[in-house]
């Protein structure tokens, strides 16, 4: 009896934590209009736009305007450029020879 008293105990906390991190991802992936995100990052529209169309931050074009997750705002402000190929190359892979 004490056995499935501990077993109900410990399901329920694990559904409590499964719960609590879907919240807490969802939070990370709440979607931004362009000046939500310009708000966010501190920066004019004209920026953000070419900021977008040069790939330094990802999002969707949705109508006439843009979607982005906060997430991906968050990366950028870390300098994080989330392309591993360019993270990982060297000198060599641009020019054909090293420095």
């Amino acid at each position: 009896m004490v056995v499935l008293g501990i077993e109900n105990a410990l399901t329920s906390f694990k559904i409590h934590k499964e719960g609590w991190e879907t919240m807490l991802n969802e939070k990370e992936n709440i979607i931004l209009t362009t000046q939500q995100a310009c708000d966010y990052l501190g920066i004019s529209k004209p920026t953000y736009l070419k900021y977008l169309h040069r790939g330094r931050i990802k999002a969707t074009k949705v109508g006439k305007g843009w979607k982005v997750l906060k997430s991906e705002l968050d990366r950028f402000l870390k300098g994080d450029s989330g392309d591993e190929s360019i993270k990982n190359a060297t000198t060599e892979d641009y020019t054909g020879s090293p420095i």
